[in-house]
Parts: structure tokens; sequence; C-alpha cells
């Protein structure tokens, strides 16, 4: 029997929707909330950093006694997802970065969200919210029913508090050396690497040469963008699958 999936969402909302999850199928997959998210808002009032999110994971597998699993971390996932693999290698069968940020340069909407106020950021989002259609437009994603419920549920599972402390935390992380070092050493380790990006969006992904060269698998999801999850579930489903 293969070991779990762990799937790490970005920066906002999850990756528990039922529409995402399904195309799995028989797969054992979780995809638990970070702390400040959903079922863990009350958790770090006073802060956090990546690593105390990458040690979050590691609590949640533990708890499960469902170690070692497949980490998958998307986007600002990507990069909690790195350090829980440098962190806990013990946990971690295979590590899969889905457009994971890398770089500063990946993390410019947390470089953004970093700097403003609580209310400027309650205002951008009370925007896509009042619009979620053509928030998710924005990115390339046809706004099918699907698409728009679950992109209204990624903006009701977090307050803004959280999204300023998690960009604040990645922009801490991201922008230390020890971050990609910490990646290379995984890869030294002979753990599993795989990269998946989608068509739209993989040349915005700024994946260093050493990485694209040592990757163990490289997939670019075609018609789609960052948010291939709600674009095609199941292409997204079979990318991950596909590197078990």
């Amino acid at each position: 029997m293969r070991a779990p999936v762990l799937l790490v969402h970005g920066l906002f909302g999850s990756l528990s929707s039922p529409g995402i999850l399904a195309p799995f199928g028989k797969q054992c997959v979780y995809a638990p909330d970070l702390i400040g998210y959903g079922q863990c808002q009350k958790q770090g009032n006073n802060g956090w950093t990546l690593n105390d999110q990458a040690d979050h994971l590691a609590d949640f597998i533990d708890e499960r006694k469902c170690g070692p699993v497949h980490l998958a971390g998307h986007s600002v996932g990507g990069a909690v997802a790195v350090l829980m693999a440098v962190r806990h290698p013990d946990l971690v069968s295979s590590l899969t970065l889905i457009e994971g940020n890398l770089t500063l340069n990946d993390a410019f909407w947390s470089q953004k969200i970093s700097g403003q106020s609580l209310e400027e950021i309650q205002t951008e989002v009370s925007v896509f919210r009042a619009d979620v259609a053509a928030w998710i437009a924005g990115a390339g994603v046809s706004p099918t029913d699907f698409a728009i419920e679950t992109a209204t549920d990624w903006l009701d599972n977090q307050p803004v508090s959280t999204l300023r402390k998690q960009a604040r935390a990645v922009v801490a992380a991201t922008g230390e050396e020890s971050y990609l070092e910490g990646l290379r050493h995984i890869l030294s380790s002979l753990t599993p690497v795989h990269l998946i990006s989608g068509e739209r969006s993989q040349s915005g992904w700024h994946v260093p040469a050493w990485l694209r060269e040592r990757a163990t698998t490289n997939t670019v999801i075609p018609e789609t963008g960052h948010l291939m999850m709600i674009e095609r579930p199941e292409e997204f489903a079979r990318a991950v699958l596909n590197n078990l």
C-alpha cells in the first residue's frame, strides 16, 4: 500500500475541497490546515515562523501515525514542505513542489502583503470576495461553479491577520540562504523531489538550474496556471499520483 499524500496549501485557503480530493480516488490524502487557518485559526496568536508551520505538519503526521508521507506543497505551501523535509526527513517519502515558493521573486504576493496594514489587506480581500469570478479570472481560471465555490471557501478560511503573519514568515524564510541550502541537502539525501507547474505559469516560477537538472521529475500540466487544482483537478491529481 502506498504511503499517504499530504497536501500543503498556499497563502489563501486550503486544499481540502472534495472536488480537489475526489480525483485522487482510493489514494489516502490528507490536506490539513496550517497554523492560523481553518480549524487551526486559534493557534499561533502571537505569530509563527515557517519552521513552526513545518513542525505543525510533523505533529499532524505523528498524531495520526501515518508517516512517512509523500509531501506535496503548493505555492507558499511549497516553502513549508521544503522546511518540513529538512527538519523531519524521517516523515517524508518524497517531496513535490507545485510552483512552490523558492525565492523572494516567487513570494511577490507575500512581500506585498507583509508590508500592508490589516485594513489595506481587508480592503483587497473584500474586493476579491465581492467578485470571486473576476478574482480567479485574473489568474486565468475559467469561472466554473466549482472554481468559484472553492475560491470563495479559500477567501473565508483565514482572517487577514493570518495572511499578514504567514506572508511575513514566508519572506523571512525564503530570504535566507539556508533555505535553498536545505533543499540542496534534500536532493543529496536521495529523497525524490518532483516539480509540477502549470503551462501558463511555469515561466514565472524561479526554479534554480541545479534543481531542474536534479529533480526526479518535472511535470507541466497543459492549459493551466498557478491554480491548476481548481482548473483541472483530475489532471492535478494525476500529476501528483504519477510521482508516487
